[in-house]
């Protein structure tokens, strides 16, 4: 059987799934059923000093969308939104404290690593948080600025807010890394043009890893009643997520392959945690999909992990880490690559019509009663991806000399 243990900032987890901080580990009970699921790591709920975050949790509203964001009881697809807002640990840190190192310890008896998480409003208030999390002895701090949630409430200096500023964030993250040994995961909000740029300045501040991303702060309309879903802006997130979380994932690992990455925000199952850590991620964070699935979605979930990795001859997870990004192209080098055509097969094609009506390049046209491709097809792939005979392939003709290759 393969070897899904990873090491991450000097850890090493038994296997890529972290369930990041959110309800699923709010409190110690949670915390113990992820572990007792099999999760390699968790990530506690946020600590923090912000008084009106810790309020925030309970007023929570959560909603799952279908593709069409609507709510459908009992019919919710896999490719699902999570809409919704919540707070940050209700206890006080001296009450969070309790809770989180019981869970560290039960997590260590088990072999799963308990991530502390903090969101402070102040340098002085993060420097504070992380002595917090050196009392419960974690063996890792992941430094939350990328809760959207703060964004919309009066006085919450933190989460997204600091995120957002490169400068805020290289003050909270050097505050913290001036007061503790313990390495530091700094997780981002999406909502940022450029995230390389954000990840190479808190890096540069001294963050030993980075957690890519939290959710977005978005606003979802019942056109039924003419309101928005649970009143108002709330965060997103889910499965429809994952390319533009991989995005960033994979240019963050081209640009810094030596920064440990978390992916988060878009997996929903083994083969989503495959592709992010084929993007450049070590670890993989999920909460929407266990928190619609229940806790035992974490058995699930490594049991496919480690079936994909038999399956393909992968005897460790570190060698599924940037492969696919190894293997990506730039716009430049892929016109290098050569032309490409669409080339259709004629013992599965049917002569229905619908590549013709597709290429939008005009050229596919009928000849005697069958479709042919044109001198003037570009290789775009529509035709590839609506012929219902699956009899079109897209074949790259190359550069002078080169060997012709499928490009699906």
């Amino acid at each position: 059987m393969a070897d899904t243990h990873v090491e991450f900032c000097g850890v090493e987890f038994k296997n890529p799934l972290v369930v990041g901080s959110s309800e699923l580990t709010l409190n110690e009970g949670n915390m113990r059923a992820c572990i007792d699921a099999g999760a390699g790591g968790l990530v506690a709920k946020t600590l923090t000093d912000s008084q009106v975050m810790r309020e925030q949790t309970a007023y929570s509203k959560w909603r799952f969308l279908d593709d069409s964001h609507r709510i459908s009881p009992g019919r919710i697809p896999h490719a699902f939104s999570f809409y919704g807002r919540s707070g940050l640990a209700e206890e006080t840190p001296e009450e969070w404290i309790k809770e989180l190192s019981a869970a560290r310890r039960y997590g260590w008896e088990r072999d799963c690593v308990v991530v502390g998480s903090i969101a402070g409003t102040t340098p002085e208030a993060w420097a504070e948080l992380a002595g917090a999390m050196e009392e419960c002895s974690v063996p890792l701090i992941e430094m939350n600025l990328g809760c959207p949630h703060p964004s919309e409430l009066e006085g919450a200096r933190t989460g997204m807010v600091v995120g957002q500023d490169p400068a805020a964030a290289a003050e909270a993250v050097e505050a913290v890394t001036e007061v503790t040994s313990i390495p530091v995961i700094v997780k981002l909000t999406p909502q940022v043009a450029d995230m390389v740029h954000v990840v190479r300045g808190v890096r540069e501040a001294g963050a030993a890893a980075v957690t890519l991303t939290n959710r977005f702060m978005e606003f979802a309309v019942d056109v039924e009643q003419a309101r928005p879903y649970i009143y108002g802006w709330a965060g997103v997130g889910g499965p429809w997520v994952k390319p533009l979380t991989l995005r960033w994932v994979s240019k963050s690992y081209a640009a810094m392959p030596d920064l440990p990455i978390a992916g988060s925000n878009g997996a929903y199952g083994g083969t989503d945690v495959i592709e992010f850590m084929m993007s450049g991620a070590t670890v993989v964070e999920m909460c929407s999909s266990i928190m619609l699935n229940g806790f035992e979605h974490i058995s699930t979930v490594v049991r496919e992990v480690e079936q994909f990795m038999d399956r393909n001859g992968y005897a460790t997870a570190s060698e599924l880490v940037g492969i696919a990004t190894a293997a990506a192209h730039t716009y430049e080098e892929i016109r290098a690559l050569g032309r490409e055509r669409a080339e259709i097969d004629r013992e599965l094609c049917i002569d229905c019509g619908i590549c013709e009506e597709h290429c939008y390049y005009d050229a596919i046209a009928e000849q005697g009663g069958e479709y042919v491709i044109l001198p003037e097809c570009r290789g775009c792939g529509i035709c590839s991806c609506v012929c219902p005979e699956d009899a079109i392939r897209v074949i790259l003709t190359g550069a002078a000399g080169a060997s012709p290759d499928v490009a699906r």
